[in-house]
């Protein structure tokens, strides 16, 4: 009679439940992964897009800043020689002429007669305006910036006008400068480009909704009041979310509103590229764990047939015997027995060994093996994002006094020993935020984020302190040198801040040792 039984052999199954649960915990660790970098990736992209929006518009803002103090000082300097018409030019001119601000400049008396204007070329000196740009308040003695409106011209303009007084606060016209919105090369390289190369950019809009700024000039002067963002955005001020742009794309914006303008500015984020970084991370993570699974896979089938062998053997007794008492043996042996148990047993011990290698794997390639501190590699990955981000940071590079006459005298095993009790110091002042690095042999890295130059040199000068009360194995006071550097204060990259910080470094040894130097440069 046929049956299933004389052909299904238990090896065999024991091979497709080791199979089938490989792959199964392989695609629910893969999807896992995949769900929660998702969600990571997107709450880091609306992070990264409303900081970055809120930068811009204190940027502009900065920028209104500068240019209003600048007009008021030449309104100053014209404000007791304003029948000098010549006097005048020369303010338009080098007005016009500085850093490209402004597309045109006008100075008006007080009855709105345009005195003298720059480029020269515009021919609009000897003609009146009906109204000096807002500025009938004069009283108020402060800089206007008017609302985007289309000049005479056609153009899509703003200006900053400065009113104009003598020593005896009379009014004696109004120093007016214009900024052509879709030509200024102002604005082009304050929003132009992006710091993240994943397809963000970043729009202007009006008080009304208008786009006054836009990377594709064909949406100049568009009408996006009706945009989820750009409603949200006249709201709340300032904020982030996930919404849907006028081409019914999804994406990630962050947005943040001028104090001086009220302006818009938004950093939008397509989703699709935000998160294409996701699938290749993963990606990358599973083929990290391939060569665990494969090797896993083999070591349990292996001891799956060792398992199974006394069994086959079994089979082949009661297939060949004909004896009751044999007969009666084998139907005594039951199916549920302790070496499935224990089958099943290492099962999940192998599934637990792969995920703790995993894990081991990843916490090796960030940490330093002896001092448990970051590596290098690791180290300089953070601290770019800091960087990149603008947040300030003072960074401080450390030696350990005369330990090659440590390592010389007592070995390095006194050596490592040293070195791991003050990277145990160096995890004690740290902060949240803060980093410690072991940049290789002696020396060590402390950054500490959003800290002045000074706060930092106390910090290090208590710690240095506290190291001093340790013995080292000379018998003598355990020390070290130290140099800083401050970021943006000394540099804007993380060379030059390291170099800095170095110098400093061989300073404190020039020095004497044992002690703290911050950087001249």
């Amino acid at each position: 009679m046929f049956s299933l039984r004389n052909f299904i052999k238990l090896k065999y199954l024991f091979i497709l439940v080791i199979a089938l649960a490989f792959v199964l915990s392989t695609l629910i660790s893969v999807y896992s992964n995949y769900k929660g970098n998702m969600k990571l990736m997107q709450e880091q992209t609306l992070e990264n897009n409303r900081v970055y929006a809120l930068k811009l518009a204190e940027t502009v803002d900065k920028f209104i800043v500068n240019s209003t103090n600048t007009m008021r000082y030449s309104a100053a300097e014209i404000a007791y020689d304003f029948e000098n018409i010549n006097k005048l030019q020369d303010v338009a001119n080098r007005l016009y002429l500085q850093g490209d601000t402004f597309s045109s400049v006008l100075i008006v008396d007080a009855e709105g007669n345009i005195m003298v204007n720059a480029p020269q070329s515009l021919g609009e000196a000897g003609k009146k305006v009906p109204s000096i740009n807002g500025l009938e308040n004069y009283d108020k003695h402060e800089p206007f910036v008017s609302d985007p409106y289309i000049s005479p011209t056609g153009r899509k303009v703003i200006t900053i006008s400065m009113p104009i007084y003598d020593e005896s606060v009379k009014f004696k016209g109004v120093l007016s400068g214009t900024i052509y919105l879709y030509d200024s090369n102002i604005f082009e390289s304050i929003l132009g480009e992006h710091p993240y190369e994943n397809g963000s950019y970043v729009y202007v809009v009006d008080t009304r909704g208008k786009i006054i700024y836009h990377p594709r000039k064909e949406r100049l002067g568009g009408d996006a009041s009706r945009s989820e963002v750009v409603v949200q955005l006249l709201k709340e001020k300032r904020g982030a979310l996930e919404a849907v742009n006028t081409f019914d794309q999804p994406v990630l914006a962050g947005y943040s509103q001028s104090e001086k303008t009220r302006w818009g500015i938004i950093v939008q984020t397509p989703y699709d590229e935000a998160l294409s970084m996701v699938g290749q991370q993963v990606l990358s993570v599973f083929k990290i764990g391939l060569p665990f699974i494969i090797f896993s896979t083999i070591v349990v089938f292996l001891l799956a047939s060792h398992i199974v062998r006394p069994l086959e053997k079994i089979a082949e007794i009661t297939e060949n015997s004909v004896k009751d008492q044999e007969m009666k043996k084998l139907k005594e042996i039951r199916a549920w027995y302790y070496e499935v148990y224990k089958i099943q047993e290492a099962l999940i011990s192998s599934f637990s060994v792969l995920h703790g290698k995993v894990n081991t794997l990843k916490e090796e390639t960030s940490t330093d093996s002896l001092t448990k501190l970051l590596n290098r590699h690791t180290f300089e990955k953070k601290i770019k994002v800091l960087t990149e981000k603008q947040k300030d940071y003072t960074l401080v590079m450390l030696d350990v006094d005369w330990f090659k006459s440590i390592n010389d005298t007592y070995g390095h095993i006194a050596g490592d020993e040293v070195l791991q009790v003050l990277a145990s110091k160096l995890k004690e002042s740290l902060q949240e935020d803060d980093l410690a690095c072991r940049f290789g042999g002696e020396e060590f890295i402390l950054v500490f984020t959003e800290t002045t130059i000074e706060d930092a040199y106390e910090r290090v000068e208590l710690l240095r302190s506290n190291v001093q009360q340790i013995i080292n194995p000379e018998g003598e006071a355990l020390t070290f040198s130290a140099g800083m550097a401050n970021y943006p204060l000394h540099g804007d990259e993380l060379k030059a801040i390291i170099a800095k910080a170095d110098e400093a470094l061989y300073k404190a040894k020039d020095n004497g040792r044992n002690r703290v130097e911050v950087t001249n440069a």
